[in-house]
C-alpha cells in the first residue's frame, strides 16, 4: 500500500482503468474455465476422482501459500501448463484469480462490485472499503444496500446513483460521509457499468480517501493567508519603524546642532532636556526591538526573585504619577500590602511601564486604576482606564506583532506584543476588556510561584 500513496490522482486512476479491463478479462477467463472443466472432465473420466483429488490439493496450498506469505513473488505462484494435461489450464487460472484477489484487497482504493440485474446485489466487496465502512465482506456479499447499510438517507442517495450510472454508463462525484467511528471522511467516487460476455450488466465503484489531501489544502491554504498578512504587517512595521526612528532622531541632531550655536544658558538646557527626552525614546525603542528578537529566539532569559507585590505596583505609581495629562488621576487600589510572589521584578515592571504608557496616552480625563487580585495561586494584575476605548475588533489583534492601534499616535506598536510574550513565557496570561470611549481594562495574571514554570 505503501507503493500507492505516493501516486498521483491522475496515476490511481489509470491503475482503477486498467483494474476495470482485468475484471473484463476475469469474466472470459471464467467462461473458458467453465468450458475446459467439461473437456477435462470427458479427457480423463476414467481417474477423475484421482484428478478432482490432486486439483484440490494443489489449489489448497496455492490459498494457504497466499494466506501465510505476505509478501510473494510471481515466480513462487507459477505453475507450468502443459497442452496435455487440462488442469494445469484451470489451476493458472485458479492462480490468477487468487493473485487478483490479494491486489484488489490491498490497493488503498475502495472497490465494490454490483449485479444490476438482481436488485443492485453485492457480489464484490474489497479488504479496504470493508476497514473503512466497518462492514465486512462476508456480511456484504449476496445482499444489497438496503440491508447492509442503516442510515436510510445514505441508502437511497446509494439507489439513486446507481440508478443514474445505469443510464449514463459512468459517473464521477465527490462526496462526504460519516465512518461508524463518528468521524467525516471525504471521497472521490468513479462508478462504472460494465458487461459480461453474456451482456449481464454490473456496476463497478471505486472511491478513494479525499480527506487528508483536502485538509491539506486547507492548512495551506490559510497558511498563505497567514503569510500574506504577515507580510503586509511587517511591511506596514518597517515602515512606521522608519518614522518612529527618523522622529526622534532628527529631534537629537537637530537641537544639538542648536544647542551648539546658542549662547543663552536657558536655550541650552532646554534643547538638552528635548535631547534628553529623544534620547530616551530612541533607546526605548532599541530596546522593545531587542526584546521581541530575543523572545522569538528563546534566548531570554529571567531572573527570578522573592519580591513584594505592593511594592511594584507602587514604584510604578510613583513613575507616572505625574505623567499623566491635566484632568486624569492615577490611582494605586487599596491591596494586600503583605502579598509576596516569586517572579522576575524587572519583566512585571517592564509589562506595567508598556501598559500604563499606554494608559495615559490615550486618557484625556477621568482617572487610571493600578491594582492587583489574587486568584487561587496566581497573582492577577489590572490597569483600568477611562480613554477613548478599543472597538472588538481592534482587541482580538491587539496583542499581534507589526499591529498598531493608532497610526497617528507616536510609538512603534511593539509594546503589547512583547507583553504578552513576557507574559507567556512567565507562565501567565494578558487580555484586554474595552468598549468605544468607555475606556479599556487590561488584565495580565502571574502565578505566585513561577520558579518552575519559567525554567
Amino acid at each position: 500500500m505503501e507503493l500507492y500513496e505516493s501516486k498521483t490522482k491522475k496515476e490511481l486512476i489509470d491503475i482503477i482503468n486498467q483494474l476495470e479491463k482485468q475484471v473484463e478479462q476475469l469474466s472470459s477467463h471464467l467462461t473458458i474455465e467453465r468450458n475446459i472443466k467439461k473437456a477435462a472432465k470427458k479427457t480423463v473420466e476414467g481417474n477423475a476422482d484421482i484428478l478432482r483429488s490432486v486439483q484440490y490439493e494443489r489449489i489448497l496450498t496455492y490459498e494457504e501459500e497466499i494466506a501465510d506469505t505476505p509478501s510473494f513473488s510471481y515466480d513462487t505462484l507459477y505453475l507450468n501448463a502443459t497442452s496435455d494435461n487440462p488442469l494445469s489450464e484451470i489451476e493458472e487460472l485458479r492462480r490468477i484469480n487468487l493473485l487478483l484477489n490479494v491486489v484488489l484487497n490491498n490497493v488503498p482504493v475502495y472497490l465494490f462490485m454490483k449485479d444490476a440485474k438482481n436488485d443492485f446485489r453485492y457480489v464484490y466487496f474489497n479488504k479496504t472499503f470493508a476497514d473503512y465502512s466497518g462492514i465486512t465482506p462476508e456480511s456484504a456479499i449476496g445482499r444489497n444496500d438496503f440491508e447492509i447499510f442503516p442510515d436510510a438517507t445514505d441508502v437511497e442517495r446509494f439507489h439513486r446513483d446507481d440508478l443514474h450510472v445505469l443510464k449514463m454508463g459512468r459517473v464521477e462525484f465527490t462526496e462526504e460521509y460519516i465512518t461508524k467511528n463518528g468521524e467525516e471522511r471525504m471521497t472521490k467516487t468513479v462508478k462504472s457499468v460494465v458487461k459480461s460476455s453474456e451482456g449481464h450488466p454490473y456496476i463497478i465503484g471505486m472511491s478513494w480517501d479525499m480527506t487528508d489531501i483536502m485538509q491539506m489544502k486547507k492548512e495551506l491554504i490559510t497558511s498563505r493567508i497567514k503569510a500574506e498578512e504577515s507580510d503586509r504587517l511587517k511591511s506596514a512595521f518597517l515602515s512606521n519603524m522608519t518614522h518612529e526612528i527618523r522622529t526622534p532622531l532628527n529631534a537629537i541632531v537637530g537641537f544639538s546642532r542648536l544647542m551648539v550655536d546658542s549662547e543663552l544658558k536657558s536655550e541650552q538646557n532646554q534643547y538638552a532636556d528635548i535631547i534628553d527626552k529623544n534620547s530616551t525614546v530612541l533607546l526605548n525603542l532599541f530596546n522593545d526591538i531587542l526584546d521581541l528578537s530575543a523572545l522569538e529566539t528563546g534566548t531570554f532569559d529571567l531572573d527570578v526573585s522573592t519580591i513584594r507585590v505592593h511594592d511594584v505596583l507602587d514604584q510604578l505609581y510613583n513613575q507616572f504619577k505625574d505623567s499623566t495629562q491635566p484632568h486624569v488621576e492615577l490611582i494605586l487600589d487599596s491591596m494586600d500590602e503583605t502579598q509576596c510572589m516569586e517572579s522576575d521584578l524587572k519583566r512585571i515592571l517592564q509589562i506595567g511601564n508598556h501598559l500604563l504608557s499606554n494608559a495615559v496616552k490615550f486618557t484625556s480625563q477621568g482617572a487610571i486604576n493600578l491594582g492587583f487580585t489574587k486568584k487561587r495561586d496566581m497573582i492577577q494584575f489590572y490597569v483600568h482606564d477611562t480613554g477613548i476605548g478599543i472597538s472588538p475588533k481592534r482587541s482580538a489583534s491587539i496583542f499581534l506583532r507589526f499591529d498598531k492601534g493608532d497610526k497617528f499616535v507616536q510609538g512603534s506598536g511593539l509594546g503589547l506584543p512583547i507583553c504578552r510574550m513576557l507574559v507567556e513565557r512567565m507562565g501567565g496570561q494578558i487580555w484586554v476588556q474595552s468598549k468605544l470611549s468607555k475606556g479599556s481594562t487590561f488584565y495580565f495574571t502571574l502565578p505566585i510561584n513561577a520558579s518552575q514554570v519559567m525554567l
